[in-house]
């Protein structure tokens, strides 16, 4: 008994209060932020997962450990999520500019509710009480907004971890001092490879330049700051500065497979496959293990546009591409995620329409051979650590990158948006099934992410401990987080190094100038001294 009551003290003593803010704007934010509440209650942690609700439709939520608290706060308005939801749908399945008109009003209705949500949290004065009294350790605060840091600002809560379900935002990596080179690392949502052409480079260069000015001070900092100063103090710190001061970034990537190479800093941790292995799948059931077990179903393919994009607003020549090109598949059967009742009685035998999948659970299963997909982070890390082949069809966002991402890295195929017929989905899945180059590479980073020094478990659980413990990390904040854009990129210093290069060349153009009519005065002059002058008659 003494030993036990020992042993619960000695975890008490190493178990930190932990608060994990989760946007509630789709499944999958949803399960990934309880993937890492999971696992550091696994851990010995006590934590809260904190549902933040932007919008007034609610997500589907995935099963927790059971030591995981769960706190709702609802934020959002009289938001018409229906209107929202069809203009989001058609816009995911459709090719328009990020400057078309419907792309700039989805983007403002949905910036501006997450705003006004923001207010809504700092009004709830229940909210934030609980929030102070909690006397969290440590939080985790999403990437996609700033109002988590101000209400870790405002509680008091000691640290802090900014974290994404996806790779390093250029927002967040320009404010942690990391280097962003234009040449060889595009934007996040720009559709295009390290090697650029040199109107690749052109974009890349201006999205690069514009994007921390948008974010900030357009959409959300600065507005959200704004928020703050209403609802909480005058003086209240500005967003962006308190962002800078972040001591720990995490990302749900992998620096092996699934990010570029570039520039980045130890206060970047790779977490990218966590909760993803096959121990963490679980046993089929239903119609997904009759077809598993069906000795006659050579394999199984899945296709998926994850839970952000509504796949009811799939055009009619989408879904009859993809029923045409499986039913060139007999020996295989295709399981597709699809929301509506109008292709459950016009498919062929071969594919079953549902509207949920265990994804992880199929993927990880032998049968499993291709999943088709948005090219989600988390679909993407899912099918790496089952070493299934991918078929990408990118919608939207960050997609449009991790699509390339993979083709580079010979694990897929790309199909874009205007590109989607039977004959390309059909050679698609031809060149998957017969190249065992694309399974060789599958299996080979599979080997490696299963090799790597630590797991994205380890690397979660010790750096949240660790910075628990030391509240800051201040060795591992850049100096250039307090420059100026003017001073960071050495503009300064190249203006005078321009100006003194043109004083220099303008004093040697005048020098020039005085020695060359100098010369010319002389030669005038001897020339006339030498003319014989003509004698009067």
């Amino acid at each position: 008994m003494k030993l036990l009551i020992l042993l619960c003290a000695i975890t008490l003593a190493y178990s930190y209060k932990i608060a994990v803010f989760t946007p509630l704007i789709s499944s999958s934010q949803y399960i990934w932020n309880g993937r890492v509440s999971s696992k550091l209650a696994e851990a010995g942690h006590d934590v809260t997962l904190i549902g933040m609700k932007y919008f007034g439709k609610d997500v589907k939520r995935s099963k927790l450990h059971p030591d995981v608290k769960i706190y709702n706060v609802d934020g959002s308005t009289d938001f018409d999520c229906e209107r929202a939801e069809v203009m989001h749908g058609n816009a995911m399945f459709e090719e328009i500019s990020f400057f078309d008109e419907r792309m700039k009003l989805m983007m403002n209705i949905t910036v501006k509710q997450m705003v006004l949500a923001c207010g809504n949290f700092l009004q709830n004065k229940q909210f934030l009480a609980w929030l102070s009294d909690q006397k969290f350790d440590l939080a985790v605060a999403h990437m996609y907004e700033y109002c988590p840091i101000g209400l870790i600002h405002h509680a008091k809560i000691p640290t802090w971890i900014w974290m994404n379900s996806g790779a390093l935002m250029d927002y967040i990596a320009y404010d942690m001092g990391i280097p962003v080179p234009s040449s060889y690392v595009p934007p996040g949502m720009m559709e295009a490879d390290t090697k650029m052409t040199l109107f690749e480079r052109t974009k890349s260069f201006i999205g690069h330049t514009i994007t921390p000015w948008v974010f900030h001070e357009y959409l959300f900092t600065s507005p959200e700051t704004a928020i703050f100063r209403k609802y909480i103090s005058e003086d209240f710190p500005d967003l962006r500065e308190l962002g800078k001061k972040c001591p720990l970034v995490m990302v749900n990537t992998n620096e092996f497979v699934l990010d570029i190479p570039r520039p980045t800093l130890h206060k970047v941790v790779n977490i990218g496959g966590l909760g993803m292995s096959k121990k963490d799948a679980k046993p089929l059931e239903g119609v997904f293990k009759k077809v598993a077990e069906d000795p006659k179903v050579k394999g199984i393919v899945l296709l998926t546009f994850g839970s952000v994009a509504n796949s009811t607003y799939i055009p009619m020549k989408w879904k009859s591409a993809f029923m045409d090109a499986f039913e060139q598949f007999p020996e295989y059967h295709f399981f597709f995620r699809y929301v509506g009742e109008d292709l459950k009685q016009n498919k062929p035998k071969n594919v079953d329409v549902t509207e949920w999948l265990p994804q992880q659970d199929l993927l990880q299963h032998p049968k499993a051979k291709i999943i088709i997909t948005h090219a989600g982070y988390n679909s993407i890390s899912e099918a790496i650590q089952a070493s299934v082949p991918m078929i990408l069809v990118p919608l939207f966002g960050d997609q449009l990158k991790n699509a390339v991402n993979v083709e580079r890295n010979g694990l897929g195929v790309r199909i874009k948006k205007t590109e989607v017929t039977k004959e390309a989905i059909v050679n698609a899945i031809t060149k998957i099934l017969n190249d065992k180059q694309i399974k060789t590479r599958m299996q080979k980073v599979l080997k490696m992410i299963e090799k790597q020094p630590f797991s994205p478990e380890q690397k979660l659980v010790r750096y949240t401990e660790f910075l628990a413990e030391f509240k800051t990390l201040d060795n591992l904040v850049p100096y250039g987080t307090r420059l100026t854009f003017i001073e960071y990129h050495q503009i300064d210093v190249l203006s005078i190094i321009l100006s003194t290069v043109l004083l220099i060349l303008f004093v040697i153009y005048k020098l020039l100038k005085f020695i060359i009519c100098l010369v010319t005065r002389l030669l005038i002059s001897k020339l006339t001294k030498k003319t014989p002058k003509h004698k009067k008659e």
